[in-house]
This record gives structure tokens, C-alpha cells and sequence, in this order.
């Protein structure tokens, strides 16, 4: 009786990872449709693309702007690099470029922030303060606890978490438009 158990098992084991082992060649070869697909509307439209990024590059440019990219970020930038007017070169470590990437990831808090005074407060974030001091103090915090937003492409920004959910979103002072579920989603 414990021969055949110790077979059953074996191969209820054996199975099990020949599954995870497809789950993963499955996933890897959707990834791989998802960003060859992207790739090829990038090119339709006159984008250039580079080589993606190394895992070297990838660790300067969290600490030259102090983020933490999310996986689905990596997976994509670690495969195409799209280069334009409008896409951020994340290779490119000149001044000029690092300061305007630096001014990218802090435009929508800054753009919110010269508009407080025009936000309509919303009953989720509790009761409304009196004072407008106050509620822009209120408003102040609840930006900070914000995920950080990673510039994509002009003014649309990935969110910096992981989630199964990382809208995109386009961000222009107050104007907040979603864009896309996350970045596959977008393209």
C-alpha cells in the first residue's frame, strides 16, 4: 500500500510542477505578446526604441531619483526603451535630463498643490474642516501618503505600487483624467 501512495504522490508532485512550470512559460509568452505588441505601435508611430534597460541601470535610476520601480514597470522598460519628445530617456544621466525627469515626478503634487485652494472637498475624506487653512493643511497630508507617480509619456504617470492595479493617469494641476487600467492597458 505505501508503494502505491509514494507513486501517487510522485506524480501528483510531477504534475503539479509541470503546471507551474506552463503557468510561467504562459505568463512569460503573454509578457512577451503584451510589450511586442506595444512595440510595434510605438514604431507605427515614428518612436524611436532602444534596447532596454540593464538591471545597473535600472538600480542609478532609483537611487538618482530616490524611487522604487514597480514589477510591471521593470518588465516593460527592461525590455523597450521608447525614446521621444514626449517619453522620458531614462538612460540619459546628463544635468539637464535628470533635472527635468526630477520636475516630472514632482509636477502633479506641485500642480495640485498651486490649486488647493480650488479643490471641492470630498465627503470620503471625512468632515470638511472650517477653516480653509485647515483643509489645506488636511489636503497636504493625504498628497504625501499618495503613492508616487513614475512620468510614462508627457503628462500621464504610472502609479509607484504594486497592485494587480496601477492606473495611468494623466495629471495636469487638478485635471486628473484615467487613462488606462495599468500600463499594458494604456498602450
Amino acid at each position: 500500500m505505501r508503494n502505491i501512495e509514494g507513486v501517487e504522490s510522485i506524480i501528483t508532485s510531477t504534475y503539479d510542477f509541470q503546471n507551474r512550470v506552463l503557468k510561467i512559460d504562459m505568463k512569460q509568452n503573454d509578457l512577451k505578446m503584451k510589450i511586442d505588441k506595444i512595440k510595434k505601435l510605438l514604431l507605427e508611430n515614428n518612436i524611436h526604441i532602444e534596447q532596454g534597460l540593464s538591471d545597473d541601470e535600472v538600480r542609478k535610476i532609483e537611487k538618482i531619483y530616490n524611487v522604487k520601480f514597480p514589477k510591471q514597470w521593470l518588465e516593460f522598460y527592461q525590455n523597450i526603451l521608447p525614446v521621444s519628445e514626449y517619453f522620458y530617456n531614462w538612460r540619459d544621466f546628463s544635468v539637464e535630463n535628470i533635472a527635468a525627469i526630477k520636475e516630472r515626478l514632482a509636477s502633479p503634487y506641485n500642480g495640485i498643490l498651486e490649486s488647493i485652494d480650488e479643490i471641492v472637498w470630498d465627503i470620503s475624506w471625512g468632515l470638511e474642516p472650517d477653516k480653509v487653512e485647515e483643509k489645506n493643511k488636511k489636503i497636504r497630508k493625504m498628497l504625501e501618503s499618495a503613492p508616487p507617480l513614475i512620468p510614462l509619456y508627457g503628462h500621464r504617470f504610472l502609479s509607484i505600487f504594486e497592485n494587480k492595479e496601477m492606473p495611468v493617469l494623466s495629471v495636469v494641476d487638478l485635471d486628473i483624467i484615467y487613462y488606462g487600467l495599468d500600463l499594458y492597458d494604456y498602450f
